[in-house]
């Protein structure tokens, strides 16, 4: 059984002062008191972030940046004839020159390619020229 409506009491003389054209605005469930759409309502309390790209930024320059050595002409010589001597499966350990400083890593030796002066481990591929030291670790 439907309940019946009960009738809207008269706007006090503030919510005529508020409202002079004399619509109901807590009646509707869509506005809110102050007239405000309830799903724009939301907006005014999103997260402001004033300084955007700000910590990026000062994380950018606390990394220190090692220089890139030069190899020697001995040093050059003998990692070309390393090159050579390898074979696909071997287990290498390569220091090579990153973007921040050296990094060395491990890994099966996929292919080398003189042509395009890159030596392919299983998960990167390592330019000859920023290579600085092999170590043979195992024999495929």
């Amino acid at each position: 059984m439907p309940k019946p409506k009960q009738p809207m009491r008269p706007p006090t003389a503030f919510e005529r002062l508020a409202d002079p054209e004399g619509r109901r605005r807590s009646a509707d469930p869509n506005l809110t008191a102050n007239g405000a759409v309830r799903a724009g309502r939301a907006a005014q309390f999103m997260p402001f972030a004033a300084l955007t790209g700000y910590y990026e930024l000062v994380r950018k320059q606390e990394i220190t940046v090692e220089p890139k050595c030069e190899l020697t002409e001995e040093k050059a010589l003998e990692l070309s004839k390393k090159l050579e001597g390898l074979k696909r499966g071997d287990l290498l350990r390569v220091t090579y020159y990153d973007t921040y400083g050296y990094r060395s890593r491990t890994g099966i030796l996929v292919e080398v390619l003189p042509a395009y002066k890159l030596l392919k481990l299983r998960d990167i591929a390592i330019n000859f020229d920023d290579i600085q030291e092999i170590e043979l670790r195992g024999r495929a």
